[in-house]
C-alpha cells in the first residue's frame, strides 16, 4: 500500500500558484483543487462510469465526531482515478480537508482516523483501507489544509462501475459502512 502526504512548503507553495491565478474562485475550492492536482489524482465526472463515483458518509466527516476536542479535522473535496489493468481495476482516491486545534502549544501535527471503503452495485464492501491521516498544520498557526492519497485499492473486473461507490469518512464502523450500503443501493 503506498500513501503519500504533500510536504507543508509544497502545499503551501501551490496553494499560492492557485490563489493568484484564480481571485475569483473561493480559497476552499481553490485549495482542493491544488492539493488534488498536486497529488496527481484526476478529478473525474460524478457520472464516468468507468470509476465508482466518491462520496462522504453523512455525519463523518468530521473528526472527532459528535463532540469537540482539541484537535479537528473536517473533509473538503474528493477525487478518484481508475486504471483498468485487465485482471483488476486499481482506484487511486485522494481526499483534502481542513484540520484545525485550539491552540499553538504543542504538537503541529495530529491523527485522524479516515476509512475509505468500495461498495459495488449491491451494496457489498469490495475494498476497504483504514488510516491514520496525519493533519500537519503551519507552526504557529491554529488551522490549515490538509491532504491525503491512496494508491491501490484493488477492484475485481467489471463492464462499468457505474452503481458502485467509494464512501470516505473519519472513524467509520462496520455497522456504518452496513448503512452506507443501505442508503448507496436505495439511492439508486
Amino acid at each position: 500500500m503506498f500513501l503519500n502526504t504533500p510536504s507543508a512548503a509544497a502545499l503551501a507553495a501551490t496553494l499560492a500558484l492557485a490563489s493568484s491565478a484564480s481571485a475569483q474562485q473561493a480559497p476552499s475550492a481553490a485549495q482542493a483543487a491544488v492539493a488534488l492536482v498536486g497529488q496527481g489524482v484526476a478529478t473525474r465526472a460524478a457520472d464516468d462510469a468507468a470509476c465508482p463515483r466518491v462520496v462522504t458518509l453523512k455525519g463523518a466527516e468530521s473528526f472527532p465526531r459528535g463532540r469537540t476536542g482539541a484537535n479537528r479535522a473536517q473533509l473538503g473535496a474528493l477525487a478518484r482515478d481508475c486504471a483498468a489493468l485487465g485482471a483488476e481495476t486499481l482506484v487511486k482516491v485522494a481526499v483534502t480537508g481542513d484540520g484545525a486545534r485550539a491552540t499553538t502549544a504543542g504538537p503541529s501535527w495530529f491523527n485522524a482516523p479516515l476509512t475509505i471503503a468500495v461498495l459495488d452495485d449491491r451494496g457489498r464492501p469490495v475494498a476497504t483501507r483504514r488510516a491514520k491521516v496525519k493533519v500537519q498544520l503551519p507552526r504557529d498557526a491554529t488551522s490549515g489544509p490538509f491532504a491525503y492519497v491512496v494508491e491501490d485499492l484493488s477492484l475485481p473486473p467489471a463492464k462499468d462501475y457505474a452503481g458502485w461507490s467509494v464512501v470516505v469518512g473519519f472513524e467509520m464502523s462496520q455497522a456504518e459502512l452496513r448503512r452506507a450500503a443501505k442508503v448507496v443501493t436505495a439511492g439508486r
